[in-house]
């Protein structure tokens, strides 16, 4: 065993340990324990240690006198086969106890001499580091220079006999030369599409069909995405724009009305028998009977937002319900069109308004099935709609 390892099961006593002394203020809260090497007695012959014997001083010191403490410590030494002898003193300026024991630990000193194997990890890493810089997003002088000092670190690597301190100074070299290489910065051109993508934030989904609205808001994404991309090339950005153009160019308006695209009216529910209005609370029927209400209509998976008309001056209620039929929450909109956004985790709805207001509803421009006719009895006045459901 020698000095190292002794510390090291020293250690084991979970309490603080320090070489000679520790320095002045820095001491512990008790206990403690101080070693030193007082002198050694080494075999050797022919110029060479062939055994070291090394004389020490373990010193533990407490507020009290501490056997637990000191058994442990006599175990240590037991189990690590090492001879001790002890005294003790009470320190009265220090109002302290301290147990000095003098031990000796043995060790064959050329088995402890070892040849420190070369460490190339860190000059390994930055190798392949540098092998992934391209030649050309550089000014050529530097990187010169930095290849010509890459292919020495290379060698050095491969090289059996390569000190430590060889090592080092390639490691040096090389990180010098990579600091000093210069990019090449390219100014990329944003402004195309940046214009393009200011144009087309006013688009609204409910204006187009599905599916072409689907194309372009993927390309829409993208292109806001590549824009604030700081790494993007100039490839990138104008790939991007070109596909945010097509996807402009592929949209498909539709009417505001259009036959069997779901225009409905409260009369129309009266004539069911939907008699009654949503209670705003529950969601469910109450007994205000001059408002009428339309059964569950289930909300397309892809649905963005919901479009209700009326030519009448009374509010628009728009109930939400999830997958369970269980009511959500409400919107209430005023005016002849109002859009609502859909609620979250809805998958139902209804809507209830003044049964002498005719209105008509679009979810996402998303035809919904009522029934097999779109002879729905309305109010006269809807005259744009009672010509659409003739043709």
């Amino acid at each position: 065993m020698n000095l190292m390892e002794f510390k090291g099961e020293l250690e084991k006593l979970d309490m603080p340990i320090q070489y000679q002394s520790f320095s002045v203020g820095q001491a512990p809260d008790l206990p403690y324990l101080i070693f030193y090497e007082d002198d050694s007695d080494n075999l050797f012959a022919d110029n060479a240690n062939y055994f070291n014997n090394l004389n020490l001083t373990c010193e533990l010191y407490s507020d009290t006198k501490d056997l637990e403490l000191e058994t442990k410590l006599h175990k240590l030494f037991y189990e690590n086969e090492i001879e001790y002898n002890s005294t003790e003193t009470y320190i009265d300026s220090e109002n302290m106890f301290m147990k000095a024991y003098s031990v000796s630990i043995i060790f064959d000193a050329m088995a402890d001499v070892k040849v420190k194997e070369v460490d190339k990890s860190k000059l390994q890493s930055l190798i392949d580091y540098v092998d992934t810089l391209k030649t050309d997003d550089y000014e050529q002088d530097g990187f010169d220079k930095l290849k010509t000092s890459l292919a020495y670190a290379k060698a050095s690597l491969i090289d059996n006999e390569t000190t430590q301190d060889e090592v080092d100074d390639n490691l040096d070299d090389l990180i010098d030369c990579l600091n000093k290489i210069i990019l090449i910065v390219i100014e990329v051109d944003r402004s195309q599409l940046q214009q393009q993508i200011d144009y087309v934030d006013s688009l609204s989904a409910s204006n187009y069909s599905i599916e072409t609205w689907a194309i372009f808001d993927l390309a829409f994404i993208d292109a806001k995405k590549v824009l604030s991309d700081e790494n993007a090339t100039q490839t990138k950005v104008d790939n991007s724009l070109v596909k945010l153009i097509k996807g402009v160019l592929q949209l498909q308006k539709i009417d505001d009305y259009e036959k069997g695209r779901n225009l409905f009216a409260p009369l129309y529910w009266n004539s069911l028998g939907y008699e009654g209005g949503l209670d705003i609370k529950t969601g469910e029927i109450n007994n205000y009977d001059w408002y009428v209400h339309s059964n569950f209509i289930e909300i397309p998976k892809n649905a963005l937002d919901i479009v209700l008309k009326t030519k009448g001056s009374d509010s628009l209620y728009a109930f939400f319900y999830d997958k369970n039929k269980k009511f959500i929450n409400y919107e209430t909109k005023w005016g002849d069109k109002s859009a609502y956004k859909i609620q979250r985790d809805a998958e139902f709805m209804r809507i209830s308004s003044n049964k002498q207001t005719p209105s008509s509803l679009l979810i996402n421009q998303t035809k919904i099935e009522w029934d097999e006719t779109t002879a729905y009895t309305i109010a006269p006045e809807d005259v744009k709609f009672n010509i659409l459901t003739q043709l």
